[in-house]
């Protein structure tokens, strides 16, 4: 977990063109050891972005109210939670977690606000937390540990302003349970429920589905799928960022998962899923895919924007059976009615595959992609020969496919991990992505020199950092020695020579 008390420097600041805070020195010193294969992170810095909650199941009628009652210390006698006991509001877990109230019931378990003894010992102002449990029910499920313990450890690697941070995961006795950190605000159902017959503005809609639509698309390129997204299962943050909440039924894709890491268990197979959001596939119990998460929220986009669900809350199976259509959504852009409808198609392959390809779609063409898309043509068309005879001379000299296969191997892992850091760079704006994907990217350089995919990537991560210095010519010639000392590609690269000059 990430420390917000830690503040890490940005390449994107509130400020425009924000400068690099390190020196190049600092900084080639960090890229060349994480090139190297030397530079240790610290996981606690890797997966908390901002304070976060989870209220799972039941509104707060306060939409301003924190979700806990005014702190109290807990008493010293306060009872620990017998051994197959009930827990209830005085109870403590672990020595540690005082349960203040029940805050709601989810899919898994109950969520109770609680107080965190050690937040109180180290007089930390906002002791308290959201502790969730194994209800009875599900607590009888011989494989239930597992399932929490999958639930905790994937909501921890999602460290995004759109999904609700997971701090701990741990077990008093018969009592497993996790941690998250408490937010002021409401559930989305409670709003759904509200605009029901009426719906809500484009204006108040749009930026809650746009923010579901990120923390999913941040997920997807993880290779998760939530699996059980519903209006339950996103929480509205009192400055009106959309959080997901309950990873719980979330499964790793299959083609992302090797048989070692592979779970036996699967929370699916409890069939906890909402019917009334679930694909055709997610029913038959066909394999998730990042797609069946594009239907549901079509139907949340749909719901919250005209006040009913498309399909007059049937599942996908029965929907189709009895030939539902949803009626056109009116009152948005073309873009993002276009966007939403693609989501609500039942077969699986009209649906955007990821939430990316969604973003995409409901983002629209910029005239000024346009202008660039008709200008490459014109330059495409004129520069013929000349075109031709540079992808020559600046192709590889061995082809890739003629590379050992450990060595394509090596390539294509590399690539893969500068791609993760870029996409983390492009979510969270920290130094530490960039500098990785630069890292990596020069690494899979080194292995097939000239490769079209490498230079593209590293010319993309050179010309961002030198965009954010462009303001400190002194700083930005440093960065540029650094980047030719990273990689000899950019030694050869018109603008960090420039630059370096």
């Amino acid at each position: 977990m990430k420390n917000t008390d830690d503040q890490q420097t940005k390449l994107r600041s509130a400020e425009p063109d924000a400068t690099l805070h390190r020196s190049g020195t600092e900084l080639h010193t960090l890229v060349r050891a994480e090139h190297e294969g030397t530079l240790v992170r610290d996981s606690t810095e890797e997966s908390d972005t901002a304070a976060r909650t989870l209220q799972a199941g039941r509104p707060v009628q306060d939409p301003d109210a924190p979700f806990a009652p005014t702190l109290k210390a807990p008493e010293s006698g306060a009872p620990s939670i017998p051994q197959g006991g009930s827990l209830d509001p005085g109870s403590v877990i672990k020595q540690r977690f005082v349960l203040e109230t029940m805050l709601g019931k989810g899919g898994m378990g109950l969520v109770f606000g609680a107080v965190d003894r050690r937040k109180l010992e180290a007089r930390d102002p906002n002791p308290h937390v959201a502790l969730k449990v194994l209800n009875a029910d599900f607590a009888r499920h011989p494989q239930s540990f597992m399932a929490l313990q999958r639930e905790a450890r994937k909501a921890q690697t999602l460290a995004h302003p759109n999904v609700v941070t997971v701090f701990d995961f741990d077990r008093d006795g018969d009592t497993v349970y996790m941690t998250m950190e408490l937010l002021k605000g409401r559930s989305l159902d409670a709003i759904v429920r509200e605009g029901r017959g009426k719906g809500n503005s484009a204006e108040f809609a749009l930026p809650i589905i746009r923010g579901i639509a990120e923390g999913l698309a941040y997920a997807h390129r993880k290779g998760i799928v939530h699996s059980d997204l519903k209006p339950g299962n996103v929480f509205i943050a009192s400055d009106g960022t959309a959080k997901i909440l309950d990873f719980g039924i979330a499964r790793a894709v299959p083609s992302s998962i090797t048989e070692e890491n592979k779970d036996e268990f699967d929370a699916g197979s409890l069939g906890a899923y909402t019917e009334a959001y679930a694909t055709d596939e997610m029913v038959a119990g066909v394999d998730p895919h990042t797609a069946d998460d594009m239907y549901a929220l079509g139907i949340i986009a749909y719901e919250l924007v005209t006040g009913f669900h498309p399909y007059q809350r049937h599942s996908a199976p029965n929907a189709r059976k009895l030939g539902i259509k949803p009626d056109p959504l009116k009152g948005l852009k073309r873009k993002h009615a276009r966007a939403i409808e693609r989501c609500l198609s039942f077969e699986r392959k009209d649906r955007p595959q990821t939430a990316g390809e969604f973003l995409k779609l409901f983002r629209g063409v910029t005239r000024l992609q346009k202008f660039t898309l008709a200008a490459s043509a014109v330059l495409a068309l004129t520069a013929g020969y000349f075109g031709y005879q540079n992808y020559l001379e600046t192709s590889p000299s061995i082809a890739f496919s003629d590379l050992p296969a450990t060595s394509q191997q090596d390539f294509r892992t590399a690539m893969k991990e500068g791609d993760e850091a870029w996409a983390f760079y492009e979510n969270e704006g920290l130094d530490d992505g960039i500098m990785s994907a630069l890292a990596s990217y020069a690494r899979a350089y080194d292995i097939h020199p000239r490769n079209r995919e490498a230079v593209a990537a590293l010319n993309r991560t050179a010309d961002e950092v030198l965009r954010v210095t462009k303001d400190d010519p002194a700083r930005r010639h440093e960065m540029a020695e650094s980047l030719q000392q990273l990689s000899a590609h950019f030694r050869k690269y018109a603008p960090v020579v420039d630059a370096a000059r």
